[in-house]
């Protein structure tokens, strides 16, 4: 008798787990049975799987072709910028020829059909963009231009062009003088050119891919949204929010920010000590407590960084009343950022200031403490 109540237990839960499971399966029976029965009853023309890889490859024509002709005009808008602005930018400059270079990008890995499981453009080295005015437009370089090599350097790829250039440019932080030769492919001619860089504004400028009406600076680079493409209604718009992250990395805002994000940190790990779990937000606080007034300054900057540069920024503002319209929560207090409000009657302001000096006829250059 001792040993039949273990097995009477385990029959038991034997008997339990098979209803249980039986339960599930006859609900999953009948969601599936549900679904089934959502069937639709129009008589919707057959495409095949060929079509659809036709059409997938257009759009991926229309994608990359779209990419280069926004990266021509980030260049156009970006270099007065970036060429007008050198006292402004103080140290924070560097030789540039105006040449925008393909980078190169892997994406839609779920298209099964192509190589690889991917689909990667911009590897060629070709040139996306060739800022009117720049070193590059004078020395005839054209968008689409396929560079063969860099002085006697045979170029194979975008990312050896982009590296073969950036390591031939700290030449002339030197003491190079001789222009820089390149050898080009353009409608199956080779073509020799030259140029000589000239001193601009640091940062590197480029599209990133996404929808989302942003940008970034990283303190050396600076990244823009395709959907800032979409939503800005003018060029000036754009020239806008260029400067805005141009002043972000000339005004070191970045790297001070990740200071103070590490100060943040030190509190977190005393804060241990004491046996007191903050999951970081120290940190986190201390770079956002900062963050506000870095946004009010690259703003107050933007303006004098586009008037310098013959840009006229009257309406600019009314980017951010558009957000405010996108986002609501923009116009009331934010911890990180200014309300559009603010913002929108900060740069008015600053757009006085500057009015004042140019009928004064003095230098425009910010106020400082």
């Amino acid at each position: 008798m001792s040993d039949s109540t273990p097995h009477k237990g385990q029959f038991s839960r034997f008997i339990e787990t098979s209803f249980y499971l039986a339960g599930n399966l006859l609900y999953l029976l009948f969601v599936w049975v549900a679904l089934a029965s959502c069937t639709v009853v129009s008589d919707v023309p057959e495409i095949s799987k060929a079509e659809i890889q036709r059409e997938e490859q257009r759009q991926l024509e229309f994608a990359e072709r779209t990419i280069v002709e926004r990266t021509q005009k980030l260049a156009d808008l970006s270099w007065p910028i970036l060429a007008k602005n050198l006292e402004m930018c103080g140290e924070f400059v560097r030789y540039r020829t105006g040449l925008w270079l393909a980078r190169e990008s892997t994406s839609l890995p779920s298209l099964s059909w192509l190589p690889d499981d991917e689909y990667t453009f911009g590897n060629d080295s070709s040139v996306w963009g060739v800022a009117k005015g720049s070193p590059a437009a004078d020395a005839g370089f054209q968008s689409g231009d396929q560079i063969l090599s860099i002085d006697s350097l045979q170029i194979k790829s975008s990312k050896v062009a982009h590296r073969t250039l950036a390591k031939l440019i700290k030449e002339f932080n030197k003491d190079r003088s001789e222009p820089i030769k390149f050898r080009v492919l353009r409608t199956g001619k080779s073509i020799e050119l030259e140029v000589h860089p000239v001193l601009a504004c640091r940062s590197e400028i480029a599209l990133e891919g996404g929808t989302r009406i942003n940008a970034y600076a990283t303190g050396e680079n600076i990244k823009i949204f395709n959907g800032i493409f979409a939503f800005a209604e003018s060029d000036e718009e754009l020239q806008f929010v260029i400067a805005h992250e141009l002043a972000h990395n000339m005004s070191n805002h970045i790297a001070h920010a990740r200071v103070r994000g590490a100060i943040g940190v030190v509190f977190d790990l005393l804060a241990l000590r004491w046996r007191v779990w903050t999951n970081g937000s120290l940190g986190r606080l201390s770079v956002k407590a900062y963050s506000k007034p870095y946004e009010i300054e690259a703003d107050y900057l933007a303006l004098y960084l586009l008037a310098n540069a013959d840009i006229d920024s009257t309406g600019v503002e009314n980017l951010w009343r558009r957000l405010a319209t996108e986002d609501m929560a923009r116009i009331g207090w934010i911890l990180t950022h200014p309300s559009t409000p603010e913002r929108y009657v900060q740069l008015q302001k600053t757009r006085e200031e500057i009015e004042d000096k140019q009928r004064k006829k003095e230098e425009l250059l910010p106020e400082r403490k």
